[in-house]
């Protein structure tokens, strides 16, 4: 097997990291110049009171050519910049704003299904990584009353505690408006700050974003936890929405079940769990897995997606399982799908046929091939 030979360290796992490196740079994300102004924002140390933390041995595994996977901080400060690259990657015309355009689609996919959040409600982002997916809920839907971030990997959860300090130091502490918006005064006056912290040196990469590939934004409503999504500990019933954001293609199939099972117990009665994936049924990724060459310059940083391939198509029908109904599927890009499905309010109304809309609202496959790393 590829991944447990010697060709995996030596060659795939280098060859794909290059990959990102060299698809970022080339649709100018800083990658090189982001992850040392993210290092120097330390000291950087983990939070003895989450240390004790169970952590399942699948999430041992490397990934994403880290060889201690997502338990170090190299992993951690790259996290959002490959974001960044995943992004152009699957909208290269768009350049360094490829992941605003991919998680857009996802958006868009969603709110078709019906995604929804009501005023003061509470969002669960499970598997939330440092923050990006979190921070752009809580952009989404200003007026929910929390949204929480939940991840096993203390080290990405300290870089997204430091963003969200870094953000309050910038924007003043977080005087906004009511509607979670900064006036274009106060980003102004953060800049401007940020410009006199991080010193002339790194000037060229400030503005809204400091020298960051993200916005460095303060919002309250935003924590962050360190637990299994598995296993929250969390209170029953005490969330609108639970979130699975490019998830479960990381995951072996019995955790995918044991996460499902958890979204549906801390769900009030009418909650809502929204997952966004990759789709193996696209053809852009059926021709892709049948190439064994270049599937497995993928497969070499995602340990699991041979088993995700596999178990994709199971996926609505556990969820079925699990309890949920009203189960909603819509295509998002041309190799990726939104679903959204309901915790009945009484556990028996809801539609148990699922709702596929991915043929009907089918799009364009605009990723690159296996071999770019920017659209010519």
């Amino acid at each position: 097997m590829v991944l447990q030979s010697p060709l995996y360290n030596a060659v795939l796992v280098p060859a794909a990291r290059r990959t990102m490196v060299r698809t970022a740079e080339a649709n100018g994300v800083p990658w090189v110049k982001s992850k040392q102004w993210i290092e120097q924002q330390g000291p950087w140390s983990l939070n003895e009171a989450e240390a004790s933390v169970r952590v399942p041995e699948y999430y041992k595994a490397p990934f994403h050519s880290y060889e201690k996977g997502n338990l170090c901080w190299d992993a951690a400060w790259e996290v959002e910049i490959a974001s960044k690259a995943v992004g152009a990657r699957n909208f290269p015309e768009h350049g360094s704003e490829g992941e605003e355009a991919f998680r857009s689609a996802f958006d868009s996919a969603l709110d078709s299904l019906g995604a929804c959040c009501a005023d003061g409600g509470r969002i669960l982002d499970l598997g939330c990584g440092s923050g990006v997916s979190t921070r752009r809920l809580a952009r989404r839907f200003p007026r929910a009353a929390a949204v929480v971030g939940v991840d096993l990997s203390p080290h990405f959860l300290a870089v997204g505690r430091k963003l969200l300090e870094l953000g309050s130091r910038a924007h003043g502490n977080g005087d906004e408006h009511a509607d979670g918006e900064l006036s274009a005064a106060m980003h102004a006056e953060a800049s401007a700050l940020l410009r006199d912290e991080l010193g002339a040196q790194d000037a060229q990469l400030c503005g809204s974003r400091g020298s960051w590939v993200n916005p460095l934004e303060c919002d309250g409503r935003v924590s962050f936890i360190r637990a299994d999504a598995a296993d929250t500990g969390l209170p029953c019933e005490s969330f609108d929405v639970a979130s699975l954001a490019l998830v479960i293609h990381e995951l072996p199939p019995h955790a995918t079940r044991d996460i499902v099972a958890e979204a549906f117990r801390v769900l009030r009665p009418g909650g809502q769990l929204w997952i966004t994936e990759m789709d193996f049924s696209t053809q852009g990724f059926r021709k892709l897995r049948a190439n064994p060459l270049l599937f497995s310059l993928i497969r070499a940083t995602e340990p699991y997606l041979d088993q995700y391939a596999d178990y994709q198509p199971q996926l609505p029908d556990d969820l079925l399982a699990t309890g949920f109904r009203d189960i909603c599927l819509a295509a998002a890009t041309g190799r990726h799908f939104a679903l959204v499905a309901t915790k009945p309010r009484d556990g028996r109304e809801g539609r148990t046929e699922i709702d596929d809309r991915r043929l009907e609202t089918a799009k364009e496959d605009t990723h690159l091939n296996t071999w770019e790393a920017a659209r010519m």
